[in-house]
């Protein structure tokens, strides 16, 4: 096997590698190429191969830094590195995968309410840092005069309070509110911060959408798409689908457009940390929990803001 790129235990006594206090269960690509080169490591102890790399999987938008993660530790291509782990299926999925042994770590946004009974009732825990600030944002069609909604415009849109766009000041015409599914990164997201409970209204099944890239397309490129409204998460979109914004538009919330600085200073509100999560009982010299540590470091944080995401 060809000797590759190590992170090593003695970072941990050197403070590099250690993650902070554990929370509980409660709590392709526009990155930069990002080789091994590029983030300090710490040579001579324990050694990362092809074969005891741990099975990494999460939720889509952590893919990139996936990728930079896996290609700087194994010291192999980011083309190489994504065929290593699997950042498919929704959020949900992937906590289950966890919980059942078939991932060893995740890079993951918040676990639904679905995903938090199923950690409950597996008698397992979960260790979960987070490492980075993501944003829910709101988009609409680029030929649509409203740049800026209210958390409580928001709020009625979905609702089903307020049903036409001349309400919030654009033209006289419906506003069709598109929602992601239930087990779904970006709807637990939205559940979480818009917290409408039992008033999200029903959607009509068209205006329900099972991926991200299916919402975007909904948006900004279907039928009617002029008079759609619908939300995702920030990095995702303007990372990794950047060709949707030729034809929609982020919403300002309040009047502040999100961005890397104003998600990172809480300004643009609708804010929430993704992270980096093991099985509580991984053992300390284990591939995973070594690798865990490793990217709660400062290291790790350095990789993070390479790969354009908000750093904790």
């Amino acid at each position: 096997m060809k000797k590759i790129f190590a992170i090593i235990m003695a970072a941990l006594l050197l403070g590099l590698s250690a993650c902070g206090s554990p929370e509980g269960t409660d709590k392709e690509t526009k990155a930069q190429e990002t080789t091994a080169e590029n983030v300090e490591t710490v040579p001579n102890s324990f050694e990362f191969t092809v074969d005891n790399y741990p099975r990494m999987g999460g939720s889509l938008a952590n893919l990139p830094l996936g990728e930079a993660v896996t290609s700087t530790v194994l010291g192999i291509s980011r083309e190489d590195a994504n065929k290593m782990i699997t950042f498919a299926g929704s959020t949900t999925d992937n906590y289950k995968a966890i919980i059942d042994g078939k991932f060893d770590i995740l890079l993951a946004y918040e676990p639904s309410e679905e995903a938090k009974e199923y950690i409950g009732n597996s008698g397992k825990e979960l260790e979960m840092t987070p490492i980075g600030t993501d944003a829910l944002v709101f988009i609409c069609s680029d030929k649509n005069s409203v740049n800026s909604l209210t958390l409580d415009q928001i709020k009625q849109i979905y609702s089903g309070k307020l049903t036409n766009w001349s309400q919030v000041g654009g033209k006289d015409a419906e506003i069709l509110p598109y929602q992601r599914n239930k087990d779904s990164g970006s709807q637990t997201l939205f559940d979480k911060l818009i917290n409408l409970g039992d008033d999200l209204m029903d959607p009509p099944a068209d205006l329900m959408v099972g991926s991200m890239i299916g919402l975007l397309e909904a948006v900004a490129q279907y039928d009617n798409s002029e008079n759609a409204i619908g939300y995702t998460v920030y990095y995702y979109l303007t990372n990794m689908e950047t060709d949707k914004l030729q034809s929609s538009k982020i919403l300002a919330l309040d009047g502040v457009q999100p961005s890397n600085e104003t998600i990172g200073s809480g300004e643009y509100k609708l804010s929430n940390d993704f992270y980096v999560v093991i099985r509580k009982d991984a053992a300390e010299d284990s591939p995973e929990r070594i690798l865990y540590n490793w990217i709660c470091s400062a290291q790790g944080k350095e990789l993070v803001e390479k790969e354009n995401y908000v750093a904790k």
